[in-house]
């Protein structure tokens, strides 16, 4: 099995991995260095590092290399771990590299008006790839967006069309009415995509819903939906409303669920002393 393909299915699949190598080996080991096994984050692999309860070891790492999104270094001394020995025989010492491998994300922005003008501009300073569509040619085209990796502008049935979101993929609607917002977020719906974020009141958003609903959606299918989208920071106008969004997608990609002020993760009974008031502190 060639372990590249499978690498770059894996990435194309919008799928996180990690690459196992033996980079350091000494006395009797398994395998040889460069040896090479690719851990999908279903936790099944393709290749070996040799087999045996140390590749066992490296394969738990390796998932939580992918969960993380670190690469980590991985020694093993045979010698001193000798229940990682089991069917090896060997004895000697194994350091393995493993290596996060990250899918190319790509945010699919619905609405090429001001906060879609804005967040493209944050997506690509973060370094994720930005695809535009509007149903207006004024607002989705090279010269509005041109660091953007395609624009679509058209009816909505013709334009999605030609996309094809993965399960890293991130998508943005902010269109110019409730209509062009609820057909994007069907489109979505549709699609593997992992993050789906719909700019909006709380009315409006349940009366989307409702209406995809009556269309034949199960209201579970609303559970991966960020409506209305962003962090509450108290955003007004475009570009702080774009970086409400833009954090949102931050939290998702980062897998923090629970995203919160930094403040409220500080010890203050640790880090100021017990006997000192907080206004003396402060």
């Amino acid at each position: 099995m060639d372990i590249y393909k499978e690498l770059v299915r894996e990435r194309d699949a919008g799928r996180r991995a990690a690459l196992v190598s033996i980079v350091t080996q000494s006395g009797s080991t398994p395998s040889a260095t460069a040896a090479k096994m690719l851990v999908r984050a279903d936790g099944s692999i393709a290749g070996t590092v040799g087999g045996g309860a140390a590749e066992g070891r490296a394969i738990m790492v390796a998932r939580e290399v992918i969960e993380t999104g670190l690469s980590q270094m991985l020694a093993i001394d045979l010698h001193k771990n000798p229940t990682l020995d089991l069917g090896m025989i060997c004895g000697g010492n194994l350091q393995f590299y493993i290596e996060a491998i990250m899918p190319n994300r790509t945010v699919y922005i619905f609405g090429g008006g001001h906060v879609g003008l804005m967040t493209e501009a944050i997506c690509r300073t973060l370094g994720l790839e930005t695809v535009v569509v509007d149903d207006r040619t004024e607002f989705a085209n090279a010269e509005r967006f041109p660091a953007a990796a395609s624009t679509h502008a058209g009816p909505l049935s013709e334009t999605t069309a030609r996309l094809a979101p993965n399960a890293s993929s991130l998508v943005f609607i902010a269109m110019r009415g409730h209509a062009l917002d609820q057909a994007a977020l069907a489109w979505a719906l549709g699609t593997p995509a992992g993050y789906i974020g719909m700019i909006g009141s709380k009315g409006k958003v349940l009366t989307v819903y409702k209406n995809l609903v009556a269309d034949g959606f199960a209201p579970e299918a609303f559970g991966r939906v960020h409506a209305p989208v962003g962090l509450e920071i108290g955003a007004e106008g475009p570009e702080e409303i774009a970086v409400s969004v833009t954090a949102e997608m931050i939290a998702h990609i980062r897998g923090s669920d629970k995203a919160r002020p930094l403040a409220r993760t500080m010890d203050w009974c640790g880090a100021v002393d017990e006997a000192t008031p907080l206004a003396a502190a402060s």
